[in-house]
């Protein structure tokens, strides 16, 4: 109750559920706690959200790129990962492996942080080069709604707000209708629709600090 008061439910949920596998002894250490939390949500997923909403913002008009998830070739590093992740994380859930789905779901998230790096949408913009613009901005997107989704039953306040900014309306934090029916829809990579008005980025986990 102490940590959640201080730092948030959807960081103590995620901090036990990835560091400490379950049903094993593991260590609390709150410096520990803290870096975890902010390399992983504040930097790695938090920070890829927000700088690709602003690009999207500045290049696309705040739109998801007129692009389909056909568009992206299956050998892109992003679609390649995403198309069988939801495959590979809801065993582990179902087998309380739940330190392995995330691990599994970062795997995504920092390799669309490599690939952005690495693709660096600013200098095909420059290079006047739209259409490849477009595809590594919707491919960041897309693996970015996936893995929030992923997410959700660990921190579903966190993935809630990623899809809020994504535009989206699913309150991931409730489950209301059928169920499998929308996991089945949202577990797959190449849901983001062409066209779809973004929300306006802003930071969807702050950076945590010790607090005494």
């Amino acid at each position: 109750v102490d940590l959640v008061r201080r730092y948030g439910a959807d960081a103590v949920r995620y901090y036990f559920v990835k560091e400490i596998e379950f049903g094993k002894d593991g260590d609390l250490n709150e410096t520990r706690f803290v870096n975890v939390l902010n390399a992983d949500l504040a930097n790695d997923l938090g920070n890829l959200l927000n700088r690709t909403l602003k690009m999207a913002q500045k290049y696309c008009g705040g739109k998801v790129p007129p692009i389909a998830a056909a568009d992206i070739p299956s050998d892109n590093p992003l679609k390649a990962i995403g198309m069988e992740l939801g495959q590979r994380v809801t065993p582990a859930y179902e087998n309380l492996a739940f330190s392995q789905g995330c691990e599994e779901i970062l795997t995504l998230v920092r390799s669309s942080n490599k690939y952005i790096d690495e693709q660096a949408p600013w200098t095909l913009y420059k290079q006047k080069q739209q259409q490849a613009l477009e595809q590594v901005l919707y491919a960041v997107l897309e693996s970015v709604r996936l893995a929030a989704y992923l997410l959700s039953p660990v921190t579903p306040q966190l993935s809630s707000s990623i899809y809020q900014q994504l535009g989206i309306s699913l309150d991931l934090s409730q489950t209301t209708g059928d169920a499998a029916a929308t996991f089945a829809t949202h577990a797959q990579w190449g849901m983001l629709s062409a066209n779809h008005t973004l929300g306006e980025p802003h930071p969807v986990f702050q950076r945590l600090e010790l607090v005494s």
